[in-house]
């Protein structure tokens, strides 16, 4: 299971949520241009430095991807963290996309294969993010305690401390703050809500995220 509530896996569970086929997560830019030239109706999404970048039809932020954008559509979807991050599981079987917005839809869903689970949390700049921290312990506060090992014990203690004021945890983080800066205050209170979703993107083995619900 993949985190990175700020931003990749709450817009990608959105933009599912909001009717698209797939979504195609790649690490680099240049895939993403590639594969849009190949195929012209596919949709390009993400963000580098926190902005979409040239020629993207919308960033990394839920609002970029209302329901009549992505409708019945695909999107190829590259950001500086999350989509690395997936890239670098994609060999695991049962590979599902989580956050904050979808992790009860996510633990229930993990559960059902009876087999030990891998929580990557992307963290920003190859380090340890508060946020993603929080929405993992919010997907293992859902499993038993003798079903979790020490880094799922803290996740799960530190999303019950701040369980009733996530949106505070979340603009606490350092990528929470940088995003304040940018004034992007309604992605960090769209990605602070709480199990809004029932979909879950699981990456499938042609390489494409599709939505479990």
């Amino acid at each position: 299971m993949v985190i990175d509530t700020l931003r990749a896996t709450t817009t990608m569970t959105a933009i599912l949520e909001r009717g698209a086929l797939a979504v195609r997560p790649v690490a680099s830019l240049d895939e993403a241009y590639s594969r849009r030239a190949h195929d012209p109706e596919l949709l390009l999404g993400g963000e580098r430095n926190n902005a979409p970048p040239e020629g993207f039809d919308g960033g990394n932020s839920p609002y970029d991807w209302p329901t009549e954008r992505v409708r019945g559509r695909r999107v190829i979807f590259s950001t500086t963290n999350g989509t690395r991050a997936i890239e670098a599981v994609a060999h695991i079987n049962h590979v599902a996309m989580a956050a904050l917005s979808n992790a009860g839809a996510a633990a229930q869903y993990l559960w059902q294969w009876e087999c030990p689970a891998l929580v990557v949390a992307s963290g920003t700049q190859g380090q340890i993010a508060l946020e993603d921290v929080l929405a993992a312990g919010a997907v293992v506060s859902h499993w038993p305690s003798e079903a979790l090992q020490d880094g799922a014990l803290i996740a799960r203690s530190l999303f019950l401390q701040y369980q009733d004021r996530l949106e505070e945890g979340v603009r606490r983080a350092q990528h929470g703050q940088a995003l304040a800066r940018l004034g992007l205050d309604r992605d960090l209170a769209y990605a602070a809500q709480l199990d809004i979703s029932p979909v879950v993107g699981v990456l499938c083995q042609d390489g494409w995220i599709r939505a479990e619900s």
